[in-house]
This record gives structure tokens, sequence and C-alpha cells, in this order.
């Protein structure tokens, strides 16, 4: 007997979002069919929210949106549910940690136009620290930040540049060395036993040797995320299906009565014993839908 769900969690990148970073028409057709049947879905992904708006404008229906893995829920039209912002104090000392990996660093305020994206850069626009060689191009030079130049504010000191809290502290690049970053953070905290203050969420791309390790505030996460508006919603965590594909996607996954993976998840997700459906290319998500709810 299949489990009664009443809402869909589903993740974006390498899950709803194929590898071309579209949404198939199958998928969209399942999801407009579970709604059709009152089942409500929510789009949880760990880009920011105005690089998430775009994929969920695409939607014929109205949807909440959780971004930033969970630090922000808010409305296409602009309504905002839930707010998570990382203190100031907290995001300083993961700068002053993370010093000699501030060329793959970025961090995120929750507004719009130049300063969403603050990036630490020389005035002719390279790294702005002697120890950013180790990663000479790094964040500023990715096509990603010349795509969104309109976004960004390029200063000489991040941890000047940080005139509130933020909303997150992202690092991008190569996997071995998001791996260093996400080490050292865990590391350190372990050694002084303090309380972290923040929660570190690793997403990695083995295949392009490309990783994000998203910084937030400590109580956040996808997890939290959906479980605050399924309350607020009236439903019962054992009433989510809950789908994704990478490491921050665990909490949620692990709060969902019915946690999907997706084909194409990384190896830890398929390992977990969880139903697996179809890959992101082969329309997992509807597949997943017909399967389990309808």
């Amino acid at each position: 007997m299949k489990p009664r769900v009443r809402m869909i969690a589903v993740d974006l990148d390498g899950t709803l979002l194929n590898s071309q970073k579209r949404i198939s028409e199958q998928d969209l057709a399942a999801l407009e069919e579970a709604r059709t049947r009152g089942i409500e879905v929510i789009p949880v992904t760990g880009r920011n929210y105005a690089f998430a708006l775009p994929v969920i404008q695409k939607l014929p229906f109205e949807v909440p949106l959780i971004s930033s893995n969970g630090a922000l829920i808010r409305s296409r039209d602009g309504e905002t549910f839930f707010r998570c912002l990382l203190p100031v104090e907290t995001a300083s000392r993961v700068l002053e940690r993370t010093r000699e990996f501030r060329a793959l660093t970025v961090v995120m305020y929750d507004q719009a136009g130049a300063g969403l994206l603050r990036i630490e850069a020389a005035p002719d626009g390279g790294p702005g620290q002697a120890t950013a060689a180790l990663h000479a191009e790094g964040v500023a030079a990715s096509a990603w930040v010349q795509r969104n130049q309109s976004l960004v504010r390029f200063v000489p000191s991040l941890e000047d540049a940080l005139d509130g809290d933020p909303l997150e502290i992202m690092f991008a690049g190569p996997v071995a060395a998001i791996r260093q970053v996400e080490a050292l953070l865990r590391n350190r905290d372990t050694q002084t036993k303090a309380p972290n203050g923040y929660r570190p969420l690793l997403t990695e791309y083995l295949d392009m040797d490309f990783s994000i390790l998203d910084i937030i505030r400590e109580d956040c996460s996808k997890g939290h995320a959906v479980a605050y508006w399924s309350q607020k919603r009236g439903i019962a965590p054992a009433e989510i299906m809950a789908i994704g594909d990478n490491y921050n996607d665990l909490e949620m996954l692990r709060l969902a009565g019915l946690p999907v993976v997706m084909g194409n998840a990384e190896a830890a997700l398929r390992q977990q014993g969880w139903p697996l459906t179809l890959d992101c290319d082969s329309s997992g998500v509807a597949h997943a839908i017909r399967q389990f709810v309808l």
C-alpha cells in the first residue's frame, strides 16, 4: 500500500533540473497531476533565491521556494515567510579561518542588485590576497560571476565588507580544495569544543571536479526549512515525499516519511537504503511521483 503523501519537497539541480538545467515535460506533467490531487509541491534548493527564481517562474502554478539550503523561504512574488541569517560575528570567524581559500569565497546577502554577491578582488579584478595564488583565477573569473556582474560587488577585504548579517558564505571550486575547506572548518570546532554557530553543507559534482560548500546558520538546513513549512501547512513529516541527489539533501530526506534518491545521486545517498528512482536525464522525479504517489 502506498503511503499517503500530502507534500512533495523536490531538490532542483540534479533532481528536477536535468543536465541541461531544464525541467522535462514528463516531470512537469507529474507535478501538475500531483497538484490537481491536492498535493503541495515545494522546490528546495541550495541556490540563492535570485538564481532559483527564474526556474520556479517556469512552473505553471504558484509555489513557495526554499532556497540557500533552507536559510530562506519566499514566494515567487517576494513575500518572505522565513529567513535565517548568519550572524556577522560567525561569518567573520569563518572568513578568518579560511583566509588561504579567499579566491574561492563568495559572501551572499539577502538583497537586490550589486552587493548580493561579495567577492574579494584587487582593483584589477584579480585575487585580493597573495595566499589566493593557489587558486589564482577562483570565483572572480568564473563564468557564473561574469554572467551576474550586476549582482557582484568586488571588495578589497571580505571581512571589512560585512556590513550586516549575510545569508551565507559559499566556497566553490575543485573537489579537493573544497574538501580542504570543509575539513578545516570541522576540525577547528572539534578541537575547541565550542558551538560552531554555523553549518557546512557540501554539494559535490565529481564528474566535473566541482564542489560547493555552503556555510549557513547552525540551526538551518533543507530539512529544518521543510519541517517549518510542513508544520505551518499542517502536514506531518510522514506525509512528505522528499527527492534529492546530493549531500545537502540528507536532512530533508531523513525528515520525510518517503525519501527518494535520484539515480544520479552521490554514492553515499544511494547506499542509505532509500527508494531509488531514475536519473535526472530520465525524468526521475516523474518516475518517483508516478510510482509512489499517483
